[in-house]
């Protein structure tokens, strides 16, 4: 019986950890999604990386679109991977990618500073305001001229955003290129 307690244990420090290292996991909403999806604009053949992803669903949501009159999946040519410290959302993450059938995304199990994001074309933040503080050096040091980036609710300190998109009832969501 007490060695029951020791996968659950392990599992709720790693969410601890997560948590603690650079926000805690809230999900994004729908109508949030595809304003994230319009800002960024990807194009076939692009690379997006989502950093603390969470249970995936916007990496799954971002690499899977949807016919709007058919409703039939299309064959996405995006890369998508999402990043998340949390083993409990790594594998929420796996699980939405297997039940819905999204070959091109990866999620990777690890810590948002240590991802290399050279290769991006596009990346998703939702993060505590500090972190943005936090990871802005690596932002500037790794992210190619061109890259999108997309921030959730706070902007990147010392960034000048080229655009601001706001709803009523909703949070601000910041583009930066690079």
């Amino acid at each position: 019986m007490s060695l029951l307690w020791i996968p659950i244990l392990i599992l709720l420090f790693s969410l601890a950890y997560a948590s603690a290292s650079g926000a805690p996991w809230v999900p994004t909403f729908k109508r949030d999604i595809e304003r994230i999806r319009r800002l960024l604009d990807l194009k076939d053949g692009e690379k997006f990386v989502e950093l603390g992803c969470g249970d995936g669903r916007v990496v799954l949501a971002l690499s899977s679109p949807l016919l709007q009159k058919e409703r039939d999946r299309v064959r996405s040519k995006i890369i998508a991977v999402g990043v998340e410290l949390s083993i409990i959302q790594w594998i929420a993450a796996q699980i939405r990618r297997i039940i819905t059938r999204s070959w091109n995304t990866r999620f990777v199990l690890g810590n948002a500073f240590a991802y290399d994001l050279r290769d991006a074309d596009a990346v998703y933040l939702f993060l505590l305001p500090e972190t943005y503080e936090k990871i802005r050096p690596k932002l500037e040091a790794e992210l190619k001229p061109g890259a999108r980036l997309v921030s959730f609710v706070w902007p990147i300190p010392d960034w000048n955003p080229t655009k601001v998109d706001e709803m009523p009832g909703a949070a601000k969501l910041y583009l930066y290129v690079r």
